[in-house]
């Protein structure tokens, strides 16, 4: 009948079937589809019989094939057939033709639609099935029905394997084990089925395989996945209202006990520095009894900052005076410190409320930076405008005694403070030469094009109070401008060339008669005590210029306390014995202040005169030492900085004061650089022993760190730390509880967090790490790499998971770099292949656990 003939093999390729034993080409659509177009076939009747005949290169023959025989062998058809004219629909415009009796099988399909006109060829097999003049495949109604092909001949051994009928018995063996071929047929085929079917096999047992052992590790990563999500949000709601509000609470007490010891720490102090310091007399009888005026006073703190800073630069920080901030600290004078730096303003402050706690608190927290050592920065810790620190000097040539040729002196001048003698040379040199060139600048100044300055009346006011000041460096500065300007010149490095040489003619040169071998400069000066002089001169006048910036930050302080008239008096008199405390001066520092300063003490000075004879020295204002009477029958100074004055000028007896540089052409280059060098003498600090240590005994005790607010402290920020890794924690629980569709579907990428796979491609290793990122690396690299991209999502279609990482490292004049994974069923996670389809797009192929889910079961058959 007709509807047998409707048999199509469904094949890979739409134009082919290759039979793997045969290896030649075969038209889906059937010969008779191919008869029907008239291509290259032609047709002849032998006794009743069909043979067909392909002219194509591809099929050079075809055995003689009685249709109607092998429909009648496999129950296909009856083995009659009708010669009476016929009537059917044309393929082509669907109109009623009528055959005439010649165009019964003769191997056209004249009858597309039905096939009624070839019912003893194949010539109308593929144009029933939609193969041939585009007519659709006709289809049964049921579900079922609908979902097969319609009438076919399949493969015992490969039930995947569908052939047309007109494939059967055509002499041509397309089953593996010739089951499309009758017994009676020429052709005998070979069962050949064990070796075409065993690779289809082995995949297949491989497929159930890694079906049956990664879905249940899939299972297994699920089951685990809502284990942990179902521990997590146990876990989340204890750390949430058990552990965390105990930290809570633990840290609201630790806060509470460390409130209270800073409470008692601030009020503590305040008692001791107003009862123990300022209520004592012998430290109020420096400074107060009507002995100084509040102008004395100015003077008094601001010599006491310049001499602190000269003495250390650890009593300097952002060239204010540590001194003068700490005093202020203890006494309660709370500094603004942001407008420090300007010097048309004054700086302002506000009193300490001893009522606020919160005040308090807030003055102890500052108390405690002090005893820490963190309350001011060190002048080394930075450098600013000219102050540089010096390059590394290398030993000089010429020495070969291995000890240091610049001595402790150079070491810790340089070390100190941001200040080289190469820069003191280079300035004073500028120096010397304005004054040579331009002589008395100010008579040659024309007064109308002079540039006008605005000064401020803050500046006005600092500048008349640094005027004032009694310690006067100009004659030593003036001094060593000379030593440095016409110093003698270091003799000439030797040459390293040839040593031996070298040595031999050097020997010649310097020694004398007696053997004596040693090297002078061209003024006659050791070379080594020249450089030792040169780096003593510059680490005074690295001093002094530090004592000089700390003085003028100081009046900037002092000044704006002077305006408030009404307490200037006490707190200056305050601020001066707290100042003398943390300067850490010597008690023949602080009586020279006392003399120089206080109104009380002057004395007339030596009339105005020329010459030697008119000179007097710096100490002759204290030596011998005087007193006068004040009010209620009190000597001042008193009597132990009386003793103290007598001492320094038992000290200074003898000595020689300079009253004028040396002239140019008369300059003697000292070999050592004494205290006192013309006039300047260097400020010591105070020890153990000095009569003004054991009066700040009770200030020292305050000094001492107090252990138990170090350890409430302690206590606190461990239980802070602890509430903050809680908190952490909790947070992170909740961002990972949250995002359920980080780890797929059910929770199947559990198993897989946080693990990297690699495979080998080409030249390269390339490696995904899971919410991680994917890296490209030449073979045997171990680490570095190129980013191919950062952790994106698991995406998942029709039961196709594909992982996919993005935003990787930009391709030159191209895309950012990105990979996709996609995913298979295995028994074992592992990356199979990698592949580069489009420019920085990379594409892998993976087999996973992961995959092995109910579709990929039903897809397989499996």
């Amino acid at each position: 009948s007709p509807d047998a003939r409707q048999g199509v093999l469904s094949c890979p390729e739409p134009t082919h079937w290759a039979c793997g034993h045969l290896n030649h080409p075969r038209r889906v659509a059937g010969i008779g589809g191919d008869i029907g177009r008239g291509r290259n076939l032609d047709t002849s009747d032998h006794n009743g019989d069909v043979t067909w005949t392909m002219a194509s290169s591809l099929l050079p023959s075809l055995a003689s094939i009685s249709i109607l025989s092998i429909l009648a062998v496999h129950h296909v058809i009856p083995t009659s057939a009708s010669s009476a004219p016929l009537q059917c629909q044309s393929g082509w415009t669907n109109s009623l033709q009528t055959l005439r009796p010649s165009q019964i099988n003769d191997g056209y399909c004249d009858c597309p639609l039905d096939g009624v006109d070839e019912p003893h060829t194949g010539a109308c097999a593929g144009a029933m099935d939609g193969m041939w003049a585009g007519i659709p495949p006709k289809r049964h109604s049921s579900d079922y029905d609908a979902a097969r092909l319609p009438q076919h001949f399949g493969c015992p051994q490969q039930p995947n394997l569908q052939l047309p009928l007109s494939r059967v018995d055509d002499g041509i063996c397309d089953c593996c084990d010739g089951a499309d071929e009758s017994s009676s047929s020429s052709v005998k085929c070979e069962d050949n089925c064990e070796a075409l079917l065993a690779e289809e096999r082995a995949a297949r047992a491989k497929a159930v395989e890694d079906y049956a052992v990664g879905s249940q590790k899939r299972q297994a990563s699920i089951t685990a996945y809502q284990s942990w999500y179902s521990e997590s949000l146990v876990q989340l709601a204890n750390l949430q209202s058990v552990d965390l509000l105990a930290a809570e609470k633990q840290s609201a007490a630790a806060a509470s006990s460390l409130h209270g010891a800073k409470l008692s720490l601030a009020q503590q102090w305040r008692k001791v520095v107003k009862e123990s310091v300022l209520g004592q007399e012998r430290l109020t009888d420096i400074v107060g009894n009507g002995a100084m005026t509040v102008e004395d006073l100015t003077s008094f703190v601001i010599s006491l900052c310049a001499l602190s800073a000269e003495l250390s630069s650890d009593n300097v920080a952002s060239e204010r005076c540590v001194a003068l901030d700490r005093a202020s600290l203890d006494q309660g004078l709370l500094w603004d410190y942001s407008s420090a730096g300007d010097d048309a303003t004054l700086p302002s402050f506000t009193y300490l409320d001893a009522d606020s706690e919160e005040a308090l608190v807030g003055f102890a927290d500052k108390i405690m930076l002090r005893l820490e050592g963190k309350d001011a920065e060190t002048e080394s810790s930075s450098t600013s405008g000219r102050h540089r620190k010096r390059p590394d000097r290398p030993p000089p040539s010429y020495d070969d005694s291995g000890d240091d040729p610049y001595g402790d002196d150079w070491e810790d001048g340089h070390q100190d403070y941001h200040y080289d003698d190469d820069y003191v040379d280079h300035e004073y040199h500028e120096d010397v030469e304005e004054d040579e060139e331009s002589g008395d600048a100010e008579k040659e100044e024309d007064a109308e094009t002079k540039e006008e300055v605005q000064v401020s009346d803050a500046e006005v006011k600092v500048k008349s109070l640094l005027e004032k000041i009694p310690l006067d460096r100009s004659l030593f500065k003036e001094q060593s401008k000379v030593l440095l300007r016409y110093a003698p010149p270091e003799p000439p490095k030797e040459d390293s060339g040839d040593e031996g040489e070298t040595k031999g003619d050097m020997s010649d040169e310097n020694s004398d008669g007696e053997g004596n071998g040693e090297k002078e400069t061209a003024g006659g000066v050791d070379p080594m005590a020249l450089q030792m002089t040169k780096s003593a001169v510059s680490k005074r006048l690295a001093n002094i210029r530090r004592g000089e910036a700390a003085a003028k930050s100081a009046a900037r302080f002092v000044a704006a306390v002077m305006e408030q008239s009404d307490s200037a008096l006490e707190n200056l008199q305050h601020l001066a014995i707290l100042t003398i405390y943390h300067s850490n001066l010597s008690a023949a520092d602080i009586v020279e202040l006392v003399y120089s300063t206080s109104s009380s003490l002057s004395s007339p000075k030596a009339s105005a005169g020329s010459g030697a004879e008119s000179c007097s020295a710096p100490w002759s204002t204290i030596c011998p030492p005087r007193t006068v009477d004040l009010q209620r029958g009190k000597e001042y100074p008193p009597l132990f900085l009386v003793t103290a004055a007598q001492t320094l000028c038992e000290e200074r007896e003898g000595a020689v004061p300079a009253c004028a540089v040396q002239e140019e052409d008369s300059i003697e280059f000292p070999s050592t650089l004494p205290d006192g060098y013309y006039n300047y003498y260097e400020p010591q600090p105070r020890g153990e022993k000095n009569v003004i240590a054991p009066l700040f005994s009770s200030a020292d005790s305050l000094h001492e760190t107090p252990t138990n607010l170090l350890n409430l402290r302690k206590a606190k920020e461990d239980v802070d730390k602890k509430k903050g890794e809680l908190t952490r924690k909790i947070a992170d629980l909740e961002r990972q509880t949250s995002d359920k569709a980080k780890y797929g579907t059910d929770g199947e990428l559990y198993s897989m967090r946080d693990t990297c796979h690699t495979v080998l491609s080409g030249k390269y290793e390339y490696e995904v790490c899971i919410f991680g990122k994917a890296t490209q690396r030449d073979e045997g690299q171990k680490s570095g790499g190129t980013n191919l991209g950062n952790w994106e999502k698991l995406d998942s279609e029709d039961g196709v998971r594909t992982l996919k990482w993005g935003g990787g490292t930009k391709c030159w004049n191209g895309p950012v770099r990105s990979a996709e994974v996609t995913v298979t069923c295995g028994a074992e996670t592992k990356l199979l292949t990698a592949d580069e389809p489009e420019t920085c797009r990379y594409v892998f192929t993976m087999e996973s656990p992961i995959g092995c889910d109910e579709m990929f079961r039903q897809r397989n058959g499996l």
